[in-house]
């Protein structure tokens, strides 16, 4: 075999399978497509074509395409009203999205969620779709951030927030033109014309109208279109072309007929049989309006039902076909009896004053006409439409575009001055920083020396009353405890030099020495406290101070459950020991009372007096009141002190 026979032959095994799965791309595109365009209607069609989707899906090894085919399974049971169903669609697009980390379906199968938020909650909604767009601009999703765009423009209409949502629809389609999204130009028209109806401004409506079905036909989105020609009929009617409004109606059913959309076929048949009655064409706005009825009574939906019904009405009446308007009146009047609507009641009224002229019955006719302006002009109050069209498209792409040009140069002088204001801000911003942190500074300097200054104190006073106690020791040892031994001494020299042959006495001497080391030990450490307990231990020195004083003393012991321990025992034996001194130093007291108690979880020590009190003039930082804190803090409590001129004492401590 020649040797270019056999290179042509393996750059034929090469490329086949590469054009293969262009194709199978090609056709999974197309199967996406499809499913989309039958979202809104058909059943069969979209659970069919999309099975046949996830099997391609899976030969070409893209599970995340799966995702998008949950997403409009999703999408098909929100246009059907089954909201459950839809939710577990779009969870499983989302499970979908996280195993194959395709964070651009997550965050469209949110969009999508949050339409369903937005029937439900508006406020909710914003907050997501604000969450969302931060997302889809993050990942550059820019489809995503034209739904986006589109909701908010949704929602604010929903608000009656036009001038927001013209706006919204504004900013998507910059954004759209800029990146050539051809479909995503087409609705955000669509959905700015009809602001723009809805403002009677019907020029710029119908011209919106016309660029949107260009770019609807151009890619092939039926749905789109379908909706764009509906929106043209109703403009061109507006402006009484009723020619022009025949000829989109007429391409309105045709399309709809197309796609087989049973609810698109209905409402462009009441479309185009208005337009004919309005022209005066009776025969053909009959045929239309018979044409429609034939589907919706099938259809069964009440909605269409009356609009049907109303339209044939109205063409009976011009037909002088009485008894056909007034068998579609009774069928109205019936379905309005479970489906009430202030708005199809005053339709009917009009019917139903249209008719009585028509057959003569101008008093009749005459009560009905009063009954639907007072209808109209009490619907109008409620709705407020003068307030919602005021609040129009005051923001319209042209205006806007003009003013962005008209205001460049205008902008760089007010950007210039944001800076130079900016700059002063910071500046201003530093000067009040560093004089706040030089204030905290300061504080922090004088609390730091305060508290140098109260510990100095305290050790100050703390090593006088350690000398003072050394003195007392010293004095103590030197005049009872020495004296007493050296009395002792001189008894046993003398027996022992046989000046004298008794020692008479020496063992209650001895013993008194005993008594008065015990005593001089027991001020140093209450022993007792490990032997009998704090509840005897304080017991003690309170029955001693009643009985050496003329004070009438009381004491409350009553604690339940866990023993105290030690260490606190010996702080709050010490801490009641300096306060009865204190108060028999200095308080002039006729009465004190000493109790400890539980109370919720917390073991209570409180100390109070009849005395003469602390005063404001008087320094409340002495030795013993320190010595207090100091112990108080060691064991973990919280002191609360409570005093002022003859108001006695009052001292709380809580563990």
């Amino acid at each position: 075999m020649p040797k270019r026979y056999l290179i042509v032959l393996l750059l034929l095994l090469v490329f086949k399978p590469a054009n293969a799965q262009k194709t199978d791309l090609q056709k999974l595109e197309d199967l996406k497509l499809r499913i989309k365009q039958a979202t809104y209607y058909d059943s069969a069609t979209v659970f069919s074509l999309g099975k046949q989707c996830i099997q391609l899906a899976k030969k070409l090894r893209k599970e995340n395409e799966i995702g998008y085919v949950y997403q409009y399974y999703g999408s098909f049971n929100y246009y059907a009203n089954n909201l459950d169903q839809a939710k577990k669609y779009y969870a499983k697009s989302i499970s979908v999205g996280e195993k194959t980390k395709d964070y651009k379906l997550i965050n469209s199968t949110k969009i999508r969620l949050n339409f369903l938020t937005l029937d439900q909650d508006v406020l909710e909604a914003e907050d997501g779709f604000k969450e969302l767009l931060k997302d889809a601009k993050k990942g550059n999703y820019i489809e995503n951030q034209l739904e986006i765009y589109n909701g908010f423009g949704i929602m604010f209409e929903a608000r009656l927030m036009y001038d927001k949502a013209t706006e919204s629809y504004l900013q998507g389609l910059r954004i759209a033109e800029k990146h050539h999204q051809k479909f995503a130009t087409g609705y955000l028209l669509n959905n700015l014309a009809l602001l723009k109806l809805k403002a009677k401004k019907y020029k710029e409506a119908k011209k919106d109208l016309e660029r949107a079905l260009i770019l609807a036909t151009e890619t092939n989105q039926s749905r789109l279109r379908l909706n764009v020609l509906n929106n043209l009929g109703l403009v061109t009617r507006e402006i009484k072309d009723f020619k022009g409004s025949i000829v989109h109606y007429q391409q309105t059913v045709a399309d709809a007929k197309k796609i087989g959309f049973p609810a698109g076929i209905v409402a462009a048949y009441i479309n185009l049989s208005s337009s004919y009655l309005d022209n005066k064409q009776l025969t053909e706005a009959s045929k239309s309006s018979d044409s429609a009825l034939a589907i919706v009574k099938t259809y069964r939906d009440p909605l269409f039902l009356i609009n049907t019904y109303l339209i044939r009405g109205l063409v009976s009446t011009e037909q002088k076909d009485f008894a056909t308007a007034k068998r579609c009146i009774d069928s109205v009047d019936l379905f309005l009896k479970s489906y009430n609507d202030p708005n199809f009641r005053k339709e009917l009224i009009g019917l139903q004053s249209k008719l009585a002229s028509a057959q003569g019955n101008f008093k009749q006719a005459y009560e009905l006409e009063r009954k639907f302006s007072s209808l109209s002009d009490s619907i109008r109050e409620v709705s407020n439409e003068n307030e919602q069209m005021r609040l129009q498209t005051i923001y319209g792409k042209e205006r806007l575009e003009n003013a962005l040009t008209d205001s460049k140069q205008r902008n760089k002088i007010l950007r210039t001055k944001s800076e130079l204001k900016s700059a002063n801000y910071r500046f201003t911003f530093l000067v009040i920083l560093s004089l706040f942190l030089l204030v905290l500074a300061a504080i922090y300097i004088y609390n730091v020396q305060k508290s140098r200054k109260i510990k100095s104190v305290f050790s100050q006073k703390l090593i006088e009353q350690i000398d003072e106690e050394r003195s007392r020791i010293s004095k103590d040892l030197h005049d009872d405890i020495g004296q007493s031994l050296a009395v002792v001494k001189s008894k046993l020299n003398l027996f022992s030099t046989g000046k004298i042959t008794q020692l008479d006495g020496v063992d209650s001497e001895i013993g008194d020495i005993l008594e008065q080391t015990r005593v001089l030990s027991h001020q140093l450490h209450p022993t007792a406290l490990e032997k009998i307990g704090l509840e005897r231990a304080l017991n003690s020195i309170i029955e001693k101070t009643q009985s050496g004083t003329d004070m009438v003393c009381n004491f409350d012991f009553n604690i339940e459950g866990k023993e105290v321990d030690l260490e606190t025992s010996s702080q709050i034996y010490r801490i009641i020991q300096e306060c009865i001194s204190n108060t028999i130093k200095h308080a002039r007291a006729s009465a004190l009372k000493v109790s400890v108690e539980r109370k919720n979880g917390e073991l209570v020590v409180q100390y109070r007096d009849n005395g003469i009190g602390i005063s404001d003039s008087q320094d409340k930082l002495g030795l013993g009141l320190l010595t207090i804190r100091e112990r108080t803090a060691i064991i973990g409590g919280r002191l609360d002190l409570k005093t002022g001129t003859n108001k006695g004492i009052s001292l709380t401590i809580t563990v």
